[in-house]
């Protein structure tokens, strides 16, 4: 849509089939890594559900990987985020010929309702 593109370096290729495309690949790796954060609570739960409060070498181990794990991948998404922060590149004519083409739709919307709350069908 060309609006809103996260930073291109010089030397970054877009895409290894259509190199000359801009994929979002940091943005990408946010979204990854977040899915993988986001799946981390189920290790928890599970042994929780089979511990009964044993301490056994299965609860440990599994700590061991989950809870540095996820502060690591965390850690990952919240640079990567400032990076895509900082070099933000905005392109407000796009965005604003967008609304402007969008504009009467949003209105009508706005019209409509109007007419059904004083009992238009």
């Amino acid at each position: 849509l060309k609006e809103v593109e996260e930073p291109f370096s010089k030397t970054q290729i877009g895409s290894s089939a259509m190199a000359y495309k801009r994929n979002p690949m940091r943005s990408e790796r946010v979204c990854s890594l977040a899915r993988y954060v986001m799946g981390l609570p189920n290790a928890a739960a599970n042994t929780h559900a089979n511990q009964w409060f044993e301490r056994t070498l299965d609860d440990s181990a599994i700590r061991r990987i989950y809870l540095p794990e996820g502060f690591l991948a965390v850690d990952v998404i919240l640079n990567l985020l400032s990076n895509i922060a900082d070099g933000l590149h905005v392109w407000p004519n796009v965005i604003k010929a967008r609304v402007m083409s969008e504009l009467p739709f949003m209105s009508t919307e706005v019209i409509l309702m109007e007419c059904v709350k004083k009992g238009g069908d």
